[in-house]
Formats: C-alpha cells, structure tokens, sequence
C-alpha cells in the first residue's frame, strides 16, 4: 500500500486535470448565455448533478451514516456559502469574458483556500506555499495589465472575486465531512440546491419552457463537467492539503484563457501569455522544490 505522502504526485494531477474540467464551466455558461438567469442555471445544473452522482452512488453503494451531529455545522456553512458561488460568477462570465472572470475568480480562490486553510483547518503557510502564490499573483498582473488599457466593468470583477472566496469556504469544509470522496461531492451539490433555488425565485428570474434548445443541451454538458470536476477536486484533496491544491488549481487561469482565446475570440495579448507561463511555473513551483530537496 501507498502512504499519503507518496500519493501526492497522484493527488496533484487529479487536482489539475478538475481545473481543466472547471474551465470549461467558461464555455457552457458562454454558450447558454442569457437563456437562463444565474442562479436559475445554477439550481438547475445542481439539481441535474444530484441525480448524477444518486446513480453512482447507489450502483457504488458509497452510502455511509450522515453523522449529522459531526457534520452540521459544515454542511450549513457550505450552504451560506453556496449562495455566493455560481450566480455571481455566471454574471461574471457574461459580463467580462472567461479569461478575466476565471483568472480573477480563481486568484481568489487561491487566497482563499490559504486563509480558510489556515483559519478553519490548522494548515500551515508553509514559506514554499507563499513563494508560489506570491509568483502567481505576480502572473495574474500580468494577465490583467491588457484589461487596464480599456473599459472594465467593476461589478462584475468584484462578484468573481466573492464567488472565488465562496469556492475556497466550500472546498475547506467539504474537504473536513467524515464522508468519502462520492458522498462528500454528493452533499456538496445538495448544498447547491438548496442554497441556488430559493435564489432564483427571489431575484424572479424567468424559468425557461422546456422544449428543443441547444442551451439545454449545454446545461446538461455543464452538469456533466461539474460532476468529474468537483469529485476530481475533493478526490485530490484528500492527498494535499487546501492551500497547495490552491496553488496547483491555478492552472485553471491557463486554461480558461486558452479557451476563451480558442473559442471565442478573446485577445490574449503578449503580456497576458507570459503571465500564463508564471502562473504555470508557479503551480508547480511547491513539487520542483520537493524533487530538488529529495
């Protein structure tokens, strides 16, 4: 048998492989754009995910005791959270792009997931975890330097930027539920539901009939990418701790402006393509450290 540390490597790639499943939330939400409101989309797109892994868990028969008096006050925190999530970052996308709304949203989670990590699970700032978050910050600069030389809407920035703390809340505390990587991914998107539809009904947003639109079609492909990113994540989670998960996820920026550029014609300036480089030098900083050392 593996010890934990020497799935690490394992650990990092499950980790890097959900941030090029999560980027691609970029495309779906492009795609669907306004047919459904944000947190109409989000309930919906949790409702569908729900049902996805109830399959896979029953055919797995992963079920294990709910143990609500140890988990409670977590699954309500990932409620609260789950209320800052998906709206805010789907207004994002529409608003600014998916190069700038997941380079900024993920910039916050990296933050995030080193505070919470600190402030809710007793992780270490470790000197090679803080050297690797400060180079990609420095990268995420340089990304955003071309957005500087036009108009940038401010709202839309800021809720990437809630949505992105909110994310890293509900990666440290689905990380803490006594469950296994099925059941904990499984309550994450219950928490979802519970916490997107009140929200849609709230804020009135229109339900779309259901009939023949290609934008349902891409809801489904959005819950699909949910279900293998959010349990890759919380998989890889088990194996390195939040903050250098943070650190490795920044590769999500990588590939969200990858596909922005690809897909739809966002402008990835030179500037913008060496910060790239540093975020990926950055996101692998912590294991070129450990095989030098080694």
């Amino acid at each position: 048998m593996f010890n934990i540390k020497s799935k690490k490597p394992f650990g990092a790639t499950l980790v890097i492989t959900a941030s090029l499943f999560y980027a691609s939330y970029g495309i779906w939400t492009v795609l669907m754009g306004d047919f459904f409101g944000g947190y109409t989309a989000s309930a919906l797109r949790s409702v569908l995910v729900v049902g996805i892994l109830l399959l896979f868990t029953f055919h797995l028969k992963k079920f294990e005791p709910l143990q609500l008096d140890r988990n409670w006050k977590k699954l309500l925190g990932m409620v609260v959270a789950s209320t800052l999530v998906w709206g805010l970052l789907y207004y994002s996308v529409l608003e600014v792009g998916i190069s700038l709304a997941l380079s900024i949203d993920y910039s916050a989670i990296v933050i995030g997931l080193l505070f919470f990590g600190w402030l809710l699970a007793d992780e270490r700032l470790t000197p090679v975890k803080i050297v690797s978050t400060i180079l990609g910050i420095v990268g995420l600069c340089f990304v955003f330097i071309p957005t500087f030389t036009g108009v940038v809407a401010f709202l839309p920035l800021i809720a990437a930027v809630v949505s992105g703390l909110a994310v890293a809340v509900n990666m440290i505390l689905a990380k803490q539920l006594t469950y296994n990587t099925t059941q904990a991914t499984l309550f994450l998107w219950i928490t979802s539901v519970i916490a997107n539809t009140p929200l849609a009904f709230i804020l009135n947003e229109p339900m779309p009939i259901l009939e023949w639109r290609l934008e349902w079609l891409y809801l489904v492909f959005f819950a699909l990418a949910s279900v293998v990113a959010s349990w890759l994540l919380l998989a890889g989670m088990k194996y390195i701790d939040a903050g250098t998960a943070g650190i490795l996820g920044l590769s999500e920026i990588v590939f969200g402006v990858a596909f922005g550029y690809l897909l739809f014609n966002e402008r990835l300036e030179g500037v913008a393509a060496f910060g790239i480089v540093l975020i990926v030098f950055a996101a692998g900083y912590p294991y070129i450290k450990s095989r030098t050392e080694s």
